[in-house]
């Protein structure tokens, strides 16, 4: 019965309205893709093991790679897609995806005028909450 609860409890979060909750993230682990227009397809470009935090705000999420200095970007909720994926863009035209299902973040950016897509895309995955006491 408990466990009916958390998964129904789950259910409801991922299909309210609210988008991504204020708080605070860490992934583990990064992969990065390009485009490759001969193949019109993604490649691997690199991928490893790369602590990222990140803080959600409504208006703007925090991000800090490793032990680099935090950036602050303003991003504005667009739409949650078919797939229930929350799809934000940001100041700078970028696209961030949130897929709850596979745990993972993506960020696209340099967008191709020639192409209509962008062509480069950063997977976050290995995500957790943050906890101070970890």
């Amino acid at each position: 019965m408990k466990k009916l609860l958390i998964i129904t409890g789950l259910l409801i979060a991922t299909l309210s309205y609210s988008q991504v909750e204020d708080g605070t993230i860490i992934s583990r682990y990064m992969e990065i893709y390009e485009y490759n227009t001969y193949s019109n397809k993604f490649e691997k470009e690199d991928s490893g093991w790369v602590n990222s935090m990140l803080d959600f705000n409504k208006d703007y999420y925090m991000i800090i790679v490793e032990d680099g200095d935090p950036s602050k970007v303003y991003w504005e909720f667009y739409e949650r897609d078919a797939d229930g994926q929350d799809i934000y863009y940001t100041e700078t035209e970028r696209k961030f995806i949130f897929n709850y299902d596979s745990q993972e973040i993506r960020f696209y950016s340099d967008y191709s005028d020639y192409e209509k897509i962008y062509t480069k895309i950063i997977v976050l995955s290995k995500i957790s909450k943050y906890n101070p006491e970890d």
